[in-house]
């Protein structure tokens, strides 16, 4: 998320307030107010009451925008205009498919979604926190005069020249991201040639794209409960100054030729438990490699010293391209 202010670059106004019975500023959506498509959300729209408002108000408009969609143009969850002076409230629920609570003359136009109602949030899971800017607008004119079918954008434009003061109130909203993240590779050889890499220790330092890898003991591993030694350096990552140190790699899953999958664990307890692995289908004359990292288990002291993901999912596409060149040069030797 950026900080961007919708209003920046727009003539200053004066304000006044509003206020909704289930949401606050600068507070979480309440799960009623979120997307249908997300757990316990409703698409229902929030109670909304203001006070305020200058001299010289004719009409209202409401408007609820997401500047931190990921569009280039933020998202429109709400628009509706030609609101009376006379009205200072909003049900909940008025920005149903009907619009049973709105008052006589007030309109919704379509959304971001291109649907004449209120949108919950729904924010792409994993891109961090969004804030929703609902907005009364007090404009000098009793009709903003635009048709019902056009954009929120057409709207906002329309109402430039006309808004006397705004009320603000900025809602957020985040979906976590999954805690995993894969990559696949079609490498033209046997599961066998490629599993032999993964279960030899040295093959890991062979693959590795990291750079902190350098070296490894240990007899390749056959089940679950081996371990072998690595001995690791992270300066190339410039993240943590550990200097050089030993880390135990610990298999956690071993079926020969399907799928591998590790651990690691350091000198001092507790473990992070995050799990690296492969998995391995035949794919024509070759073998469809899919690598995987896991931190859904990550114990909670880590996650207070570390950032995860500490791998990305181009580190894991790289590895897969080094172990498809390993996997050529022991073919070749």
């Amino acid at each position: 998320m950026t900080v961007n202010d919708p209003f920046a670059r727009l003539p200053e106004v004066a304000t006044f307030t509003v206020a909704g019975r289930t949401v606050t500023d600068g507070a979480a959506w309440p799960a009623e107010h979120l997307s249908a498509a997300l757990p316990g959300g409703k698409d229902l729209s929030p109670q909304l009451s203001w006070s305020g408002a200058p001299e010289g108000t004719k009409s209202y408009a409401v408007t609820v925008y997401d500047p931190d969609a990921p569009t280039g143009s933020g998202f429109w969850h709400w628009a509706v205009a030609d609101i009376p002076a006379t009205c200072t409230e909003l049900p909940e629920g008025a920005g149903d498919d009907t619009g049973p609570g709105l008052p006589e003359g007030a309109f919704q136009l379509p959304n971001d979604a291109r649907v004449a109602r209120f949108l919950g949030a729904a924010p792409p899971a994993g891109h961090g926190p969004h804030r929703y800017f609902v907005v009364v607008h007090a404009l000098d004119v009793e009709s903003i005069g635009i048709p019902a079918d056009a954009t929120p954008a057409v709207l906002g434009f329309t109402m430039t020249s006309h808004t006397l003061a705004r009320a603000v109130l900025v809602a957020t909203a985040e979906t976590p991201g999954p805690e995993r993240i894969e990559a696949s590779r079609l490498i033209p050889a046997p599961a066998d040639a490629v599993f032999a890499v993964l279960t030899d220790p040295k093959g890991h330092v062979d693959i590795d794209a990291s750079g902190t890898l350098m070296d490894a003991e240990g007899a390749p591993v056959t089940r679950p409960g081996d371990r072998f030694v690595v001995h690791m350096d992270r300066e190339a990552l410039g993240d943590v100054p550990l200097g050089r140190y030993d880390v135990e790699v610990v298999i956690t899953k071993l079926i020969p030729g399907e799928e591998i999958a590790w651990t690691v664990e350091g000198r001092v307890p507790p473990h992070a438990r995050h799990t690296f692995g492969y998995r391995l289908e035949r794919a024509g004359d070759g073998t469809r490699v899919t690598s995987y990292y896991d931190w859904s288990e990550v114990d909670e002291e880590w996650r207070k010293r570390v950032d995860f993901p500490v791998v990305s999912e181009p580190a894991i596409k790289a590895t897969l391209g080094i172990l498809e060149r390993t996997v050529r040069r022991n073919a070749a030797a």
